[in-house]
């Protein structure tokens, strides 16, 4: 499996706009949430272009999905990942989230949030060393949102693997 990252240019943006509909149509109809991102106009897309790095998620020379980063000062936010429905559960986030890591080494630590509900997700982020962080916020009966952390290096000065 080759997977790699690839900077989302200006000129590519609709296209990626277009993704994030497609790929969050899924979670909208399980939960009827407002927040979800499928609400966000082309316009609001643009503004967070102009906010976060923005990366395909390329996968056999496809683009399967993306990933965002928000960097402020040595703490990195993985903003958003996601993955086309076709090409989900073959491990693309899981190298992706890995790759993103890398490209940040002056971040000591890394924030999330996800819904609580979606247990996969949950995994995936455990999996990746994130600890809950106990932040819990209720958008509606069915979705609860559920912050994760992760931090290079623990009180004992041990580095956390950063290896793929």
């Amino acid at each position: 499996m080759e997977v790699s990252l690839t900077r989302i240019v200006k000129s590519e943006l609709r296209s990626a706009w277009h993704m994030q509909q497609k790929c969050f149509v899924d979670i909208y109809l399980k939960y009827f949430d407002r927040i979800n991102p499928i609400f966000n106009s082309y316009q609001k897309f643009v503004r967070y272009f102009q906010c976060v790095d923005m990366y395909w998620i390329i996968a056999d020379k496809k683009r399967v999905g993306q990933i965002w980063i928000g960097i402020k000062g040595d703490t990195a936010r993985l903003a958003r990942i996601f993955v086309l429905r076709k090409h989900r559960n073959k491990g693309y986030a899981q190298y992706s989230i890995a790759m993103a890591e890398s490209l940040y080494p002056q971040c000591k630590s890394w924030q999330l949030d996800t819904i609580l509900q979606e247990k996969r997700n949950c995994h995936l982020y455990e999996k990746a060393g994130y600890k809950s962080c106990g932040a819990q916020s209720e958008i509606n009966k069915r979705m609860t949102i559920i912050n994760y952390e992760k931090h290079w290096g623990d009180s004992c000065g041990k580095q956390n693997s950063r290896i793929l």
